[in-house]
């Protein structure tokens, strides 16, 4: 049977439209996303990531995963949004924005389908061609410890946060963070390298990370796919 729930923040949790699914309609920029429980995980990148898309779901964005958590944060007594919730503070949310580092800046790429090329040629070309999926973040932007307000305005964080309003990402940091946020960073490289991402409120520490140098050995992620053409 199909049944409806609203939401503050004007989200809704919907149940019986697909057998072992339950959806729910997040605000996000200036549309409705719809992400999809339960919840893809533990795990680490590659699998839970290839689990989504083999369910035909999109890979959710950082910023797609940053308005689910702005929309549980909200609803916190609900026991799917205490669940996300949980997830953030006792494991880690992986998203489908990846980080190449390299030498004088970090390239910020939404692979949703998991498809997008990795290489710097490639994803310069498709930056220059218009394609707001790709940023390009020089160095020089602060990581470590900050203020709500340095984070919000952090190009770094911007760029992973490229579809959700400074407000919204100041009132996840300030609901989570009991100490300030974080942003973990690999910095200047050598050669290129390919790095995964993860937000996290470790619980201990009380905080809100942004982690842009997994790799595929963390076996603790989540993650919720995305509904297409949502």
């Amino acid at each position: 049977m199909n049944k409806t729930i609203q939401l503050n923040g004007n989200g809704r949790i919907r149940t019986g439209r697909r057998a072992g699914r339950t959806e729910i309609d997040v605000p996000h920029a200036d549309r409705i996303i719809t992400s999809v429980l339960p919840l893809v995980g533990p795990g680490k990148y590659q699998a839970v990531m290839g689990a989504i898309s083999q369910e035909g779901l999109l890979r959710p964005t950082s910023s797609q995963t940053l308005s689910l958590v702005n929309l549980a944060l909200q609803n916190p007594d609900e026991e799917h949004c205490k669940t996300i919730l949980l997830r953030l503070r006792d494991y880690y949310f992986w998203t489908s924005t990846q980080n190449l580092w390299g030498n004088e800046d970090v390239i910020v790429y939404d692979n949703v389908d998991g498809k997008m090329p990795s290489d710097r040629a490639s994803l310069i070309k498709r930056m220059k061609d218009g394609d707001k999926a790709v940023r390009a973040v020089p160095y020089g932007f602060m990581t470590g410890s900050q203020s709500v307000l340095d984070f919000v305005k952090n190009p770094y964080v911007k760029a992973h946060a490229r579809d959700v309003p400074e407000d919204v990402v100041a009132k996840v940091a300030e609901k989570i963070s009991r100490e300030l946020p974080y942003v973990w960073a690999l910095g200047p490289q050598g050669k290129d390298v390919k790095r995964y991402t993860a937000l996290c409120s470790i619980w201990y520490d009380g905080r809100l990370y942004l982690d842009g140098y997994f790799d595929d050995v963390n076996e603790d992620g989540f993650a919720s796919g995305v509904l297409k053409n949502e």
